[in-house]
């Protein structure tokens, strides 16, 4: 049995407008040294929004949906195989029902300082998305995704942590090492609400093709359900960035929500190497600014035995 408590993210930034120009600059203080997390410039141009910087890059329902406002403590197993923040220029919109979003990237983050090469890969990104059903309290989205990278000669990998943040037993999903390799991911998005309930679920599959070693084909999913109970509203679809957004707590004792997700991840050409990971969590809104978060996770690793499971509690801020 392993125990600890950490400073999770103390993010603080600056945002502001200056003539037709948005700008964003955030860092994460909560290890030894700043991460630069956002910095971008970004404005209205024609039926769109032009984006140039480091920002989140246009794949995952999960991914695009705040730390804030996830239901869970941790990520999913496939926001985590995905390129979160990268360097790069992009552009996003709505037409009609129809959200739309493109971007062009450099596989380094600027957090990276000088320990990547300025020229660490680059990749691509599309994404479309829509709510054919958006009234009285109940909304569906529906969105996919594709994205393509080619890394520089080092590589490239993913190793998911089964439970927490432990690194210990990681379970890798990929690995093309010592080359460059070809990355594609085609991630597929399905959310709803209805009251109190809301779900959602995503499917990604994707391939990793090195110049000399072959296919490293893997998957990975995740469905989950929540239910908010108590004052305040439930859950909210935003359909503008295609994402959820949190219940709010209302007034009294704030409000509770009750959660549950299942996950796989699976490495389709090695043999046994599987992932299938519960979780379990209660969360609790004391007002719009403030929540608690716990969780239970019982998580599976095939690859080599593991069978780790995980208490977790966290306390958040945001304003």
């Amino acid at each position: 049995h392993e125990s600890g408590a950490f400073i999770r993210r103390a993010r603080i930034g600056v945002s502001g407008y200056v003539r037709n120009w948005d700008y964003a600059i955030t860092f994460d203080n909560a290890t030894e040294s700043a991460d630069l997390k956002d910095a971008y410039l970004a404005r209205e141009l024609g039926p769109g929004r032009l984006v140039i910087g480091q920002f989140k890059q246009f794949q995952g329902f999960e991914e695009l949906t705040s730390s804030n406002e996830i239901t869970f403590i941790e990520r999913s197993h496939v926001s985590n195989a995905m390129t979160a923040r990268a360097i790069g220029v992009g552009y996003h919109g709505m037409l009609g029902r129809i959200g739309y979003a493109v971007s062009g990237y450099n596989l380094r983050e600027a957090s990276d300082g000088g320990t990547r090469a300025t020229d660490d890969g680059i990749g691509f990104v599309g994404r479309l998305h829509t709510a054919p059903i958006m009234r009285d309290g109940r909304a569906l989205h529906l969105g996919v995704s594709y994205a393509h990278e080619r890394s520089s000669d080092t590589g490239a990998g993913i190793r998911l942590r089964p439970a927490g943040r432990s690194d210990e037993g990681r379970f890798t999903l990929f690995d093309i090492p010592g080359e460059r390799a070809d990355v594609g991911r085609l991630n597929l998005e399905v959310a709803g609400i209805v009251g109190p309930f809301a779900a959602q679920a995503e499917w990604l599959t994707g391939s990793a093709d090195g110049d000399n070693a072959p296919s490293d084909d893997f998957s990975a999913a995740y469905a989950q359900v929540s239910y908010a109970l108590g004052g305040g509203t439930p859950r909210r679809y935003d359909p503008l960035a295609g994402r959820m957004r949190n219940p709010r707590s209302g007034s009294g004792l704030g409000a509770f929500e009750l959660a549950l997700r299942w996950q796989h991840a699976e490495r389709d050409d090695v043999p046994g190497a599987e992932l299938q990971t519960v979780d379990a969590g209660v969360n609790y809104y004391v007002n719009d600014n403030v929540r608690f978060m716990l969780n239970y996770t019982a998580a599976d690793n095939d690859s080599n035995g593991d069978a780790p499971d995980l208490v977790s509690l966290r306390a958040q801020l945001s304003f």
